[in-house]
């Protein structure tokens, strides 16, 4: 008999813990829910400008930026130069340096993170023309990526935690922890990997083949060119409004938790 009741009991438990995670996904595929922490929240912000100097964009062929804590901005310049502007506490905590035609912008040495989140947020803002044609590397820990037109650009993100807004874009290629990616148009090709976060897209119009990779959270793309999306999912809906399978150019949508809708 106490077996029998040891049983029922476990399979209450299990029952509850199964409902649990049902209702759980079902919010998170919503929106309704969200694991995405509140980087803004967190942290101690500076408005001090500790760097602001100008380079000849004839002589930068690579721009690389590095940041533990803090939003990165690239906005347009008003002139042929790139401006890079950094906030902080402390000048030592950056370094910049101009090498092979290459702008490294380095704020990765922070030390002052701990288990509170107590720690200074560093914020860099690079003014750069928008028909700059080279590369752009980004790798962040803790911060929001913004992003102005950049249709001529190869980008290439890699980010822990924050949001990601990109206007206009050539090739973007992005891996992403936590944070939602938002994009306004992709002009050639994407491959963008996401763990936890929604993707929208307002327009693709692909000239190779490209790739989203979702692990939680919906991918939407509100228009598209003529092209093939071989798109499925694990848990959630999968939407394709129009598909042409003899495309040469075929975007491929994997998602493993969350919506799938591609529209036009």
């Amino acid at each position: 008999m106490k077996s029998k009741g040891l049983i029922i009991t476990l399979i209450i438990i299990l029952s509850i813990v199964v409902i649990g995670l049902i209702v759980l996904l079902s919010l998170v595929i919503s929106g309704n829910l969200s694991f995405r922490p509140n980087f803004r929240n967190l942290g101690v912000r500076s408005n001090q400008v500790i760097y602001d100097e100008n380079y000849n964009i004839e002589t930068i062929e690579d721009i690389e930026i590095l940041s533990t804590a803090g939003d990165i901005k690239l906005e347009e310049s008003m002139d042929k130069n790139i401006r890079v502007v950094a906030f902080g506490k402390n000048e030592n905590d950056l370094k910049v340096s101009l090498n092979e035609n290459k702008l490294k912008i380095d704020y990765s040495e922070i030390k002052k993170i701990n288990f509170w989140f107590n720690f200074d947020i560093t914020d860099i803002t690079i003014y750069i023309p928008k028909d700059y044609s080279k590369q752009i590397n980004i790798k962040a820990n803790y911060g929001n990526i913004e992003l102005i037109d950049l249709e001529n650009a190869t980008i290439d993100i890699e980010q822990d935690c924050g949001d990601v807004k990109l206007g206009k874009v050539k090739d973007i290629f992005i891996k992403n922890s936590y944070g939602d990616i938002n994009i306004e148009k992709v002009l050639n090709k994407c491959a963008i990997k996401s763990d936890c976060g929604d993707i929208k897209i307002e327009e693709i119009e692909l000239k190779e083949n490209s790739s989203i990779d979702s692990d939680l959270g919906n991918v939407k793309i509100n228009k598209k060119n003529d092209i093939y999306i071989d798109a499925k999912t694990d848990l959630g809906d999968t939407k394709v409004d129009t598909n042409n399978r003899h495309s040469e150019i075929t975007l491929k949508i994997e998602g493993s938790c969350g919506d799938i809708k591609v529209e036009n």
